[in-house]
């Protein structure tokens, strides 16, 4: 029994030191709170149809800043870059106070001379207007828009080049009808002007072409000669070429020649280069109208005094 006793009070004493040595437990301040206090948050289910969001890393690449808002409640986008100005071409005036004459190409549109006479024409900021055979179109379609992009007037001189004063209304009308079918697949357009090869036309054409038959009144037969200098001498041999309409063909190399000198020495003369229309309507004060004849009576015999200008009235 004496035994006993110490043995007890040895495991009492080692009860006692493991005891204070492990440290009580603490409650945790009151500002804080543990995991386990903290509630469950459960992800909102993506909406219908919508991929669910996913978080955006530091190191994931920002999208590109959107537009602000202003205060009129429109975004302000990024001023783009100012496109380049393009020259632009200043517009021709006519001067009905002024002599003007038009200058007129047949036959073509030719693969080689038709762009030569419109970059002499283009370099003086001058116009003419060319009766072209409809058949004839494909050698050159980009001369006959550049053509009609420069001012110039495009007129038909028929399908082929055939004698329509020969023909009856049916064949005229054949004519007409397939010349107007190339003419609207290059041009995008029908002309109104219509030159008869040969310049032969009889009652049915005058009467039922449904455009404006143009001849001509100053012819130095350049198809003939087919010779610059002779071409040229017989224009400037006029003692007038105010209201005249000059007759030339762009298919020979001569007359590519020829206008290269006219065109400069007719503007040194005081002449304004026009189309036909333009020329009717402000050197005639006329309209062009359809099923009419204009041609060389009307522009020899009708030609009117030239308007002067009048001063304005004294305040």
């Amino acid at each position: 029994m004496r035994r006993m006793i110490p043995l007890l009070l040895i495991c009492c004493l080692l009860l006692s030191a493991c005891g204070a040595a492990a440290p009580a437990p603490t409650e945790p301040p009151e500002h804080l709170t543990t995991v386990a206090q903290l509630p469950r948050l459960q992800p909102e289910p993506p909406a219908p149809g919508r991929m669910p969001e996913l978080p955006v890393s530091q190191e994931t690449e920002r999208p590109a800043r959107e537009a602000e808002p202003t205060a009129a409640g429109q975004t302000e986008e990024t001023p783009a870059e100012p496109a380049e100005e393009t020259a632009s071409v200043p517009q021709r005036v006519v001067d009905p106070t002024r002599p003007m004459v038009a200058l007129t190409y047949d036959d073509g549109p030719h693969a080689v001379y038709t762009d030569q006479i419109l970059d002499i024409l283009e370099e003086h900021g001058a116009v003419a207007t060319f009766f072209e055979v409809a058949a004839n179109l494909h050698k050159a379609p980009d001369a006959v828009r550049r053509a009609a992009d420069l001012g110039c007037e495009i007129g038909s001189h028929s399908y082929r080049h055939a004698n329509l004063g020969k023909m009856d209304q049916a064949a005229q009308q054949a004519d007409q009808a397939a010349a107007d079918a190339l003419f609207q697949e290059v041009l995008g357009t029908t002309p109104s002007l219509l030159r008869p090869p040969y310049g032969s036309m009889n009652k049915t054409l005058k009467t039922t072409s449904g455009r404006s038959i143009v001849t001509w009144s100053i012819d130095p037969e350049d198809w003939r000669c087919r010779d610059a200098d002779t071409v040229v001498s017989r224009i400037q041999a006029e003692k007038s070429l105010d209201g005249q309409v000059i007759l030339l063909h762009s298919i020979y190399d001569s007359t590519v020649e020829a206008t290269e000198t006219l065109v400069p020495w007719l503007l040194e003369q005081g002449y304004q280069l026009v189309t036909v229309s333009e020329l009717i309507q402000y050197r005639f004060a006329d309209q062009v109208e359809p099923d009419r004849v204009y041609g060389y009576d009307y522009f020899r015999t009708q030609l009117p005094a030239l308007p002067t200008e009048t001063e304005p009235a004294a305040a």
